[in-house]
C-alpha cells in the first residue's frame, strides 16, 4: 500500500526516474479542490451506470472500516512547470483518474441536493466548491453519460444514513500525485498502468503520444485528438487490435493474435524533432515538414485545398500530433471496409424478406454499391461486387471462424488499398478471396489461429504485398486449387464462386 513515504520509480523502457511524494487525501478534499480542472485533452467521460453502481456499492460494503483506499489521481501542476506558460487559474490537470474523481462529485452532488442527506453533506462540502461540475463538456459522450449516471446516483444516495455520508467524504481516500512537468506526469501514468493497472493498450499509447506533443498549444491539441476522443472505447480496440496491429505483424510474418499492453510498442516510433539524423527518417521529416508547409500556405484559404500526411500502414510511427491523425485516417478506411460486411434486405409490407427464383433473399443492390463507392467499384454486374456480396451473405458467414476468414480478406484489402489505392482491384480483390477463403473451405473449424497462421505463412499476400512494387506482383501470385476432395466445410456459396473463377 503507499503511503505519504518518498516513491522512486524507475522505468526501463523510458527515460522518466522520478522521485515523487504522494499524499492521502479523502474525496471531500479532493473533489472541492479550487483550481482541479479536466484538460481538453482528456478523453470523454466514458463510466456508465455499472461503473457508478459498483462504486456505490463499495463505499457501502466498506463503510465500517477506519478508511477505505479508492485509487490513485495523477496531477499535473501547470502553475509550477517552468516550461509551460503561465496560468492563475484551472492548473490542476487531471492526468489520471478524471473518471473516478467526476463520478465522485457526481455522488457528493447527489447526496447535498437530496432532502434527506443534505442536512449531512453540507457539514463536510458545499455545492459551490465541488470544482469540477464548472466544467464545460463539449462532448456529447460526456453530456449523456452524466445525465445518466446522476439519475442513477439521485436514486441509490437517497438510502445514505448520515454515517455513511460520513464516511463518504472523510473515511473514503485516494493517493494523490501531484508533477510539475507534464511530460513526468504523462510517463507516470504510463509507467503504473504498465504494472498492470488494466488499461487498454490504446489507452496508455494516448498517454505515451500526447506526451510527444508538449510543443503543441492546448487548443492545437484538442482539436488534433478530438476525432479520437469522439469515438466510442469499441471502435478503437477494434481498430487497433483487429486490424493495425495484425496488418503490421503479418506483413512481417509475426503472429497478430492479441494486442496488448505488451507488444503496444509496435505504435510507438520516432519523434521527429528529438531523433538523430538518421538517413531512415529523413524521408518521413521531410513529408512531415511539407505537409505543414504547404497547409500553413496562405493559398489555403483560397484554394482549401489541404493535405494529409501520406500515411503507410507499415511505415514507422511518427509520434506526436502525427500518431492522431493516423488513426483517424485508417479509422475512417476500416469503417468503409466493414460496412461491405453487411447488406439490407429487401421486405414485403409484411415485414418478410423478398425472394428471388432461387428462393434466395434479396438484398438492396444500390445501398450495397454505395457501400463499394470507396473501391470505385460502379456496377453489380462484375466479379468484385458478386464477391463482396457473397461474403456478406453466404449461410454461416456470421459465425466466429468465418468472422477469421474475412478479418484476413479485410486486412489484406486494407494493406493492398493502402499501397497501391484501387489500382487493378478487379484482380486482387480475386487473389485476395481464394487465398482467403481457401482455408475456409478446407477447414472444417477456424480458430484465430487458423487465420493467424494462415497469414504469416511463406508467400502469403501480406508477404507478396509488402515486397511488390506493382499491382501486378499482387494479382499475379500464384494460388493453389482446392480439390473437391479435400473441401471439409460445404458452402455451396463459396464453392460455386470457387468453380466459376477456376479455382476448384
Amino acid at each position: 500500500m503507499l503511503n505519504s513515504d518518498t516513491l522512486i520509480l524507475h522505468n526501463s523502457t523510458d527515460k522518466f526516474t522520478g522521485q515523487i511524494k504522494p499524499e492521502i487525501k479523502t474525496v471531500k478534499d479532493l473533489i472541492g479542490l479550487k483550481n482541479l480542472s479536466i484538460p481538453k485533452y482528456q478523453r470523454p467521460y466514458k463510466w456508465n451506470t455499472k461503473h457508478v453502481k459498483q462504486l456505490l456499492e463499495d463505499i457501502i460494503l466498506h463503510k465500517d472500516k477506519s478508511a477505505y483506499r479508492m485509487g490513485t489521481v495523477v496531477i499535473y501542476d501547470k502553475s509550477k512547470d517552468e516550461s509551460a506558460e503561465k496560468v492563475t487559474s484551472n492548473y490542476l490537470h487531471i492526468v489520471d483518474g478524471q473518471q473516478r474523481l467526476l463520478s465522485l462529485t457526481l455522488i457528493a452532488y447527489g447526496l447535498l441536493n437530496n432532502e434527506v442527506t443534505k442536512k449531512y453533506a453540507e457539514k463536510f462540502i458545499s455545492n459551490d466548491e465541488l470544482t469540477l461540475l464548472k466544467t464545460t463538456f463539449k462532448s456529447d459522450i460526456s453530456k449523456n453519460n452524466v445525465a445518466i449516471n446522476y439519475d442513477i446516483i439521485k436514486r441509490e444516495v437517497v438510502n445514505f444514513t448520515e454515517e455513511e455520508v460520513y464516511f463518504f467524504f472523510n473515511k473514503c481516500e485516494l493517493v494523490y500525485i501531484v508533477l510539475d512537468d507534464i511530460s513526468e506526469a504523462f510517463q507516470f501514468f504510463d509507467s503504473q498502468n504498465d504494472r498492470g493497472k488494466g488499461l487498454d493498450p490504446h489507452d496508455l499509447l494516448k498517454a505515451f503520444h500526447l506526451r510527444e506533443m508538449l510543443n503543441i498549444n492546448e487548443t492545437e491539441k484538442s482539436a488534433v485528438i478530438k476525432d479520437w476522443e469522439d469515438r466510442e472505447d469499441s471502435e478503437l480496440v477494434d481498430l487497433f487490435g483487429n486490424y493495425l496491429f495484425r496488418v503490421r505483424r503479418w506483413s512481417k510474418r509475426k503472429q497478430g493474435r492479441f494486442l496488448n499492453t505488451n507488444n503496444a510498442s509496435i505504435f510507438k516510433g520516432i519523434t521527429l524533432q528529438d531523433s538523430f539524423n538518421y538517413p531512415f527518417a529523413y524521408p518521413l521529416r521531410i513529408n512531415h515538414v511539407f505537409i505543414e508547409e504547404f497547409n500553413a500556405h496562405s493559398h489555403r484559404k483560397i484554394d482549401f485545398n489541404k493535405k494529409t500526411y501520406p500515411f503507410q500502414i507499415d511505415q514507422v510511427v511518427i509520434n506526436g500530433k502525427r500518431f492522431f491523425e493516423m488513426v483517424s485516417f485508417y479509422q475512417n478506411l476500416v469503417s468503409s471496409i466493414k460496412n461491405t460486411n453487411n447488406v439490407i434486405y429487401l421486405k414485403c409490407k409484411k415485414g418478410k424478406k423478398l425472394k428471388d427464383e432461387n428462393n434466395n433473399d434479396i438484398i438492396d443492390e444500390n445501398d450495397f454499391l454505395e457501400k463499394l463507392q470507396f473501391l470505385n467499384i460502379k456496377s453489380v454486374d462484375g466479379i468484385v461486387f458478386r464477391i463482396f456480396k457473397t461474403l456478406a451473405t453466404y449461410n454461416g458467414c456470421k459465425r466466429t471462424g468465418d468472422k477469421y476468414v474475412r478479418n484476413l480478406f479485410d486486412c489484406a484489402l486494407l494493406y493492398y488499398i493502402d499501397k497501391f489505392g484501387n489500382k487493378d482491384l478487379d484482380k486482387v480483390v480475386i487473389k485476395l478471396f481464394i487465398w482467403a477463403y481457401s482455408l475456409r473451405l478446407n477447414s472444417s473449424a477456424v480458430q484465430l489461429a487458423s487465420a493467424d497462421n494462415h497469414a504469416i505463412e511463406r508467400n502469403s499476400v501480406f508477404t507478396v504485398i509488402r515486397e511488390a512494387t506493382q499491382p501486378k506482383e499482387v494479382y499475379n501470385i500464384d494460388l493453389n486449387r482446392v480439390e473437391e476432395n479435400s473441401i471439409k466445410m460445404k458452402i455451396i456459396e463459396l464453392e460455386t464462386l470457387f468453380k466459376d473463377l477456376k479455382y476448384l
